[in-house]
């Protein structure tokens, strides 16, 4: 045996626990990704979201009289602005139905988690098939005015 040669029941063990190490890699790997995913539905659970049946619910509430959904855009526009006036406190945004169950919301909101928000109520409401988010995110600083991304 020479002086670079490694003895066979050394290179065996060796071998045996780089095996186990890639499979403790994979194992804590698929633990990790499973916790992470099962974190996240309790999470959104215990959390909530704005849930698209309950916006309709709320606007339910506020529909005139016949109960019926309708395409008139003065109604749709209105209910919509009413619905992200209670739950976005300091947003200042207008809807229009643009037709074909398109929605353009204009303004300002004090932070883009209150912008996502009005876009997540326009699209709950009924025969809001596209929103068009152009809601501007407006802060205190010296940023007034900053506008933000079209999406969401």
């Amino acid at each position: 045996m020479s002086l670079y040669q490694v003895p066979r029941e050394a290179t065996l063990v060796r071998i045996k626990t780089q095996q186990d190490a890639v499979t403790g890699i994979a194992l804590s790997a698929t633990l990790g990704l499973g916790i992470g995913v099962m974190a996240g539905m309790i999470l959104g659970e215990l959390l909530g979201d704005v849930h698209p049946e309950r916006v309709r619910g709320a606007v339910g509430r506020l529909r005139p009289a016949g109960g019926d959904e309708t395409d008139e855009p003065e109604i749709i526009e209105q209910a919509i602005i009413e619905a992200i006036e209670d739950a976005v406190p300091g947003a200042a945004v207008t809807a229009q139905a643009l037709g074909n169950g398109i929605i353009e919301l204009t303004g300002s909101a004090p932070d883009a988690a209150s912008r996502q928000l009005a876009g997540r109520i326009a699209q709950g409401m009924p025969n809001a098939d596209v929103v068009v988010n152009r809601i501007q995110v407006v802060d205190d600083g010296d940023h007034a005015g900053r506008r933000s991304s079209p999406v969401g």
